[in-house]
């Protein structure tokens, strides 16, 4: 039972000229802790101003479900999260069991009355469970700091073996649960050891109170009182404790001050930014935000070639960015040895930032894009999500690198195979060059049906380029078709009127041409009154969902895997099945499974053919890119240099004789990865499979 009487004097056996002064060093530190959030968020306006509009409800539940969960951690490096759960859970309880008592102290001071002799509510059985609760937080904040401290010893030791540079390949070799990616600041190691010391001397402060108060019941208070104990078993009497307290208290109070004071000016500034940026993220994936020709030209600006060009929103995201490397992780580029790291653009750009406000003067820093960011780092990435999807601060280093890309578009610096790609796409309104009256060559003998010749459909098969002029990938279409056909679906297709959709123009930075793309589509889209629309395509199912719609263009959109496995569950497709393959993989698209979230349509209908499907290690939204997207497709790459060759290996490795596929991009790269390493295996896509599997005729 415990006594209703039990309670403890706040700011005992301190004297009123400390009270004074520690009130004075109070004030001072929250002012400086004030000072430093107002410093970072006076750079973060000098963004542009956007007009999206704050949803407040929406921000509190991001609040709730992402940060106070700790749920935006995710399940990569389960001993860091862990770690970082309780230091980040022990540290919020300590934070409000000071401002619980704050209300209590302050409370009582303006009431009148001593707060030992008559509390609000610091006592009986709520001052029990503060006790207990406040001495958990401080075991936990221990544990989490001491964990981090290790891993970064053991990181500087196995970083300090190496004879090598760390490429890609090698870092994730070496795992980042070691700590490769935080770095060695040395006011990192100050931010760990203060709060440890903070947490030891608490404990120590509270059993020398126990002590010298000689408190009834004092194993609520269960680490203090050990100490206590400790203490005394050291000699340590009752008179001793009360100066012993004293000059502890505020050893313990100064630190604590000290280090509210500096917590803006250190990398747990993090903790407020990412908070922020948690709060008020509202990026879609898969989408890009739209550029007006209007806009362009009345501001001269093309994407971003100074850093106040971000918006506000990005200029966040740099203080929120903590240096983790969770997205260096998971990058297909920096796997592949390419020079390209999310992180490191992140804090590259942050430093730039610093830089221009401390200068003022852009003569004398260097070019954001092309110098700051290489080029060739911002022609590295596949656009491919995994870095957003992974930040558990909604940093979004993706949205840096395409408006970096749109700058260098407009200054002219994209040259070779892809500048010719976007020169054909202009052109004849594909990335080969080939007329479009061939466009239609892939349905021969098939009777598909024109949607200028038929007018009223129910649904628009969306081909696509690739599997309109490309050999192999023409498989993928008449096997689609197939399937339609014999489920007796209603449909049509563009035929010669097709044209790309844009996507890898948009990807790569070139915003107008794959606005004049979408605009000759959305016009036959409206000529034909379309409403439904299938593809192979992720790319193309992307494009036509999220990107078209920023246009104006408002369509059910479904990938063809969707409409198969609707199909199969309406038996509106034979019955008969047989095996197709002894072992069977299958590969996520990054546009299919990461962007657009159809993971479980593919493998329904592979399970439909009786083969036995086993997984690789990265699967579903965790997939690995096959490092074709963001317009990498039309890049020249030596089969060694290649993105996505560790992901071939990763695939061979499950022993599959067959490797299924549900994008002609991911096709090409799987097949030329297996050819490039003599595999024998087959990269097939899943309509093909399900065609041989029903033995539906094929020609």
């Amino acid at each position: 039972m415990v006594d209703e009487a039990l309670t403890r004097e706040i700011l005992g056996n301190i004297d009123s000229v400390s009270r004074s002064v520690f009130y004075i060093l109070a004030i001072a530190s929250t002012a400086s802790f004030a000072f430093g959030i107002y410093r970072r968020a006076r750079l973060w306006r000098l963004g542009r101003q956007t007009t999206e509009k704050i949803c407040w409800r929406t921000q509190v539940t991001r609040l709730v479900t992402r940060i106070l969960s700790q749920r935006a951690l995710g399940n990569a490096r389960p001993h860091a999260n862990l770690s970082h759960r309780l230091l980040f859970g022990g540290f919020a309880l300590l934070l409000l069991g000071t401002i619980l008592i704050a209300i209590e102290h302050y409370g009582t001071i303006l009431l009148g009355r001593p707060s030992h002799q008559s509390p609000l509510f610091h006592k009986g059985l709520y001052f029990a469970l503060y006790e207990v609760v406040l001495d958990t937080a401080g075991i936990a904040v221990l544990w989490g700091c001491f964990w981090f401290a290790f891993r970064r010893r053991q990181a500087r030791h196995d970083l300090g073996e190496a004879s090598a540079p760390m490429t890609g390949r090698r870092a994730r070799a070496g795992g980042r649960e070691n700590g490769y990616s935080m770095g060695h600041n040395w006011l990192d190691w100050m931010v760990l050891a203060t709060l440890v010391i903070l947490c030891i001397t608490g404990f120590f402060t509270e059993g020398l109170r126990i002590i010298r108060e000689e408190t009834p019941q004092p194993g609520f208070s269960y680490v203090g009182y050990a100490c206590g104990q400790l203490l005394q078993m050291f000699g340590l009497t009752r008179m001793g404790s009360t100066t012993a307290h004293f000059v502890l208290w505020w050893f313990h109070a100064v630190l604590a001050l000290g280090f509210v004071a500096v917590f803006p000016y250190t990398r747990l500034f993090h903790a407020i930014a990412g908070t922020i940026s948690v709060a008020t993220d509202g990026f879609q994936p898969g989408t890009m935000t739209p550029v007006a020709i209007e806009e362009v030209e009345k501001t001269g600006r093309f994407g971003v070639g100074r850093v106040e060009e971000f918006t506000r929103r990005q200029l966040l995201e740099l203080d929120a960015c903590v240096n983790c490397g969770r997205c260096e992780d998971v990058c297909p580029a920096h796997e592949a040895g390419k020079p390209l790291s999310p992180r490191d653009v992140v804090q590259d750009i942050r430093a730039h930032l610093n830089q221009v406000a401390l200068t003022d003067k852009h003569a004398d820093t260097p070019n954001l894009a092309g110098e700051t960011v290489a080029a060739e780092t911002a022609w590295s990435c596949t656009t491919c999500h995994a870095c957003v999807d992974v930040c558990p601060t909604s940093v979004n280093p993706l949205g840096l690198l395409t408006d970096l890309r749109r700058n260098l578009v407009g200054t002219g610096s994209l040259h070779g195979t892809p500048a010719n790609a976007l020169q054909r796409m202009q052109r004849t309104g594909n990335p080969w060059g080939f007329p479009a009256e061939e466009r239609f060559q892939w349905a021969s003998g098939l009777d598909v049906p024109l949607a200028g010749e038929v007018r009223d459909f129910d649904l628009l098969y969306w081909v696509g380029c690739a599997a309109a002029y490309d050999q192999r990938s023409q498989k993928i279409a008449r096997a689609t078709v197939r399937l339609l056909q014999a489920a007796e679906v209603d449909f049509a297709v563009l035929g010669p009127e097709e044209r790309c959709t844009g996507e890898s123009a948009r990807r790569l930075g070139d915003e107008f041409l794959y606005q004049e793309l979408a605009g000759a589509n959305l016009a036959s889209f409206e000529r034909y009154q379309v409403k439904k629309i299938v593809t192979h395509c992720p790319h193309c199912l992307n494009s036509l969902r999220n990107d078209y719609s920023q246009l104006g263009g408002q369509f059910e959109v479904k990938h063809h895997s969707q409409l198969i496995e609707e199909l199969l569950r309406e038996k509106k497709l034979p019955e008969h099945r047989k095996n197709v393959s002894q072992l069977l993989t299958y590969h996520d698209p990054c546009y299919l499974a990461r962007v657009n979230n159809v993971v479980d349509s593919p493998r329904q209908v592979l399970a439909s053919t009786e083969a036995t499907l086993t997984e690789v290690p990265r699967h579903g939204r965790q997939t690995s890119c096959c490092g074709a997207g963001g317009g990498r497709m039309w890049f020249d790459d030596n089969s060694d240099e290649r993105i996505g060759s560790d992901r071939v290996t990763e695939v061979m490795a499950t022993g599959a004789d067959t490797v299924a596929v549900s994008c002609p991009f991911c096709l090409t790269m799987i097949r030329d990865g297996l050819a490039a390493q003599n595999s024998n295996a087959q990269a097939k896509d899943v309509a093909e499979l399900l065609v041989e599997s029903l033995e539906v005729e094929k020609t």
